[in-house]
């Protein structure tokens, strides 16, 4: 049988499956890797974020995640795709202590005199309800260029992280056990052979994983997580952002953004302003948004915002949406199948892969390097030698 070619074959070229080429080119210098999209790197989900990172974690998981994620995020070279904006955050009184204490490091502080004559200046008709509070986030919050950082990763200009080799408009349609390796059917019928896969197929379909095990094969229908317990369920919902008219928003460099913490709500300042809000909509299998906001999404956020900041509403111009894969307590999983040695995935990201995604990768890395049956002993990436 033909042996695999290369280390390890990434499939989705995002935000997450980007980084993790990024931390596996570190993490074993020398790896062969290869990246496949099914349309352009980047293109998909990721080019849509906010690209908001908020350090603010609702419970313990979230939090070791968020702390991983926060220590990458503050190191070169991602800390460099980085700029800090400034964020207040409103919620209700009786929330305080709860929603202050979520953020790593120190409790937000309540918002001084100066910060909140800032904030009123950017938004004269804010709509604050009795008894609310702002909290102030300082320099805590950072808006990650997500464009420049895949390109940087992809022409190799990272430092210690040579380029992978980049397959676009490329779908795999399966992945199969092949000898000690996996080997993935594309659309074109093409094959790639690998040692290793990682799955960051976001909210679009993933391929079929086939086992053969003792000469039976088996599809995988139901995947574990690294500690053998059941992955959670994950729907696949829209998420959407209003865009404002330019200069419906002062763009100066201290003007604030501001997040509803009660309303699921956040206003980002900018050249061209946005608005997140949270959609309802569920979407079915492989239904694909690309037709723009939908009317009665739209009409849910413009409502939303003139709840809070009326005049806003009335600058929306348009918006945008795009799917997303959530967890039911919105929390991203990074999983193997018990019967799929050397395959992992990362799913669930839940509207937070691009704040996460360091994380992300640095988790399915160490994955894809612990052999199923040692649990805790690492290896290299990396084979020894090359086979084609």
């Amino acid at each position: 049988m033909t042996g695999p070619r290369d280390d390890l074959l990434i499939i989705g070229g995002g935000m997450v499956g980007t980084t993790a080429a990024w931390a596996a080119a570190r993490h074993a210098p020398g790896s062969r890797i290869v990246l496949v999209d099914r349309g352009e790197p980047g293109g998909g989900t990721s080019a849509h974020s906010a690209a908001l990172i908020v350090p603010y974690a609702p419970d313990a998981a979230h939090r070791a995640l968020m702390g991983e994620a926060a220590a990458l995020l503050a190191e070169a070279p991602l800390a460099g795709f980085q700029r800090t904006v400034p964020m207040l955050f409103v919620t209700a009184q009786d929330n305080v202590t709860t929603a202050a204490g979520r953020f790593l490091g120190s409790p937000l502080p309540v918002a001084d005199a100066t910060r909140l004559a800032a904030l009123h200046a950017a938004y004269p008709d804010l709509r604050l309800g009795r008894g609310e509070t702002v909290l102030d986030a300082g320099d805590r919050c950072t808006l990650l260029d997500v464009p420049a950082w895949i390109t940087a990763v992809l022409d190799g200009t990272t430092p210690d992280a040579p380029a992978p080799r980049v397959l676009t408009r490329t779908t795999v349609t399966r992945v199969r056990a092949d000898g000690d390796g996996w080997a993935a059917d594309t659309a074109d019928g093409s094959v790639l052979r690998a040692r290793r896969v990682l799955l960051a197929t976001g909210p679009w379909p993933a391929p079929e994983i086939v086992c053969d095990a003792d000469a039976v094969t088996t599809s995988v229908t139901d995947p574990v997580t690294s500690q053998g317990e059941p992955s959670v369920a994950t729907t696949t919902k829209l998420v959407a952002a209003l865009h404002l008219a330019p200069g419906a928003l002062r763009d100066r460099p201290h003007t604030p953004g501001v997040v509803f913490l009660d309303d699921d709500l956040f206003v980002l300042p900018g050249a061209t302003p946005l608005v997140s809000f949270a959609a309802r909509r569920i979407l079915a299998d492989g239904e694909d948004p690309r037709a723009g906001l939908p009317a009665d999404e739209k009409a849910e956020g413009v409502r939303a915002l003139a709840r809070r900041l009326p005049a806003l509403a009335r600058q929306v111009t348009g918006g945008r949406c795009f799917p997303d894969t959530y967890t039911p307590g919105r929390l991203p999983v990074v999983d193997r199948p018990a019967a799929a040695p050397g395959l992992v995935r990362i799913t669930g990201c839940s509207g937070s892969g691009v704040r996460f995604a360091p994380a992300l990768a640095a988790r399915a890395v160490r994955l894809l390097d612990t052999p199923h049956d040692q649990p805790t002993t690492p290896r290299l990436l990396a084979s020894s030698g090359a086979t084609s």
